[in-house]
């Protein structure tokens, strides 16, 4: 049996470090950020999407928290049911 509390803790130390990563990206080389993308959705133009503006700080805070919330429920979910469904 896994630990569904530690498992969720630990996914969303994870996920959280990729997005600082990906909002510094953002901030620092947006055109990296946009050429990742790209390598990964071949026939989509991204560049009607990209923004003018870079995010705000009120914005990485909220994606920051969401993402980190969603990660977390979403993992000790998983894990609550792999649990249960194992026995």
């Amino acid at each position: 049996m896994l630990n569904a509390k530690a498992f969720a803790h630990a996914a969303t130390v994870v996920i959280a470090v990729f997005y600082v990563a990906c909002v510094a990206l953002s901030l620092l080389a947006p055109d990296v950020l946009f050429g990742i993308g790209r390598s990964w959705m071949h026939s989509i133009n991204l560049e009607s999407v990209k923004a003018v503006n870079p995010p705000d700080l009120g914005s990485i805070f909220l994606g920051f928290i969401t993402i980190s919330g969603l990660t977390w429920i979403t993992t000790f979910i998983t894990i609550w049911l792999y649990n249960r469904w194992a026995k």
